[in-house]
């Protein structure tokens, strides 16, 4: 047939007239390929782990192996080992947080036993100075033909003083044994009024009704 009277009314390839062209399809999947392409696949489900011993084992898959007991021993002891670190870190934060803490506990007490001397002090200090002060004063006052009674004058402070602290003590003594005395009288008294709430009568009733029950 000559070439001007041929068919080209088909497009190449076969197709129908008047149909697109077929788009281009690339190099065949050789079965090679889509066994590879199952496999990375499997592995982006079930991404590998790491042995003890640095290897890469695979999870179940197509081409997969499965690791050994050897393997798992290697990796359990790895996990154990991994995680009595982690225990001891633990630990370790923890005894070092209370031994902070006693230390400031330490420094504070030894701050205050510092503070409490030296508050001491200033008020012995000035204590002193009152009573010597006062004592001079009244040796002054008391002067004699031979100049200030000072011995007269410190007497007389420390009589006083003396007589003060006596005197204190008793009134304080008298305190607490009345308010120990009261606060021990108000307990009964209210026991003896949960007595007589609960069962009618309280121990004193009881005691006073004994002598009239017997023959």
């Amino acid at each position: 047939m000559d070439a001007d009277t041929r068919d080209t009314s088909r497009p190449p390839g076969g197709g129908a007239a008047g149909s697109p062209p077929c788009p281009t399809t690339g190099p065949p999947v050789t079965p090679g390929m889509a066994r590879t392409g199952a496999r990375l696949a499997a592995e982006d489900q079930h991404p590998p782990f790491i042995s003890a011993s640095g290897e890469s084992i695979r999870h179940a898959g197509p081409d997969a192996r499965k690791p050994t007991l050897s393997e798992l021993g290697h990796r359990m002891m790895a996990l154990v080992g991994e995680y009595k670190e982690y225990a001891s870190y633990y630990l370790g934060t923890k005894l070092d947080g209370i031994k902070v803490s006693l230390r400031n506990v330490g420094v504070y007490a030894a701050l205050g036993v510092v503070g409490l001397i030296a508050l001491s002090a200033v008020v012995t200090t000035a204590v002193v100075l009152l009573l010597v002060g006062s004592a001079w004063g009244l040796g002054v006052l008391f002067r004699g033909d031979y100049g200030p009674r000072i011995w007269l004058g410190a007497l007389l402070v420390g009589l006083v003083v003396l007589g003060a602290i006596v005197a204190g003590v008793i009134f304080g003594m008298k305190m607490l044994t009345n308010t120990f005395r009261k606060s021990m009288v108000n307990k009964y008294e209210q026991r003896k009024r949960w007595q007589r709430g609960q069962f009618g009568r309280n121990v004193d009733d009881a005691a006073a009704a004994a002598p009239a029950a017997r023959p």
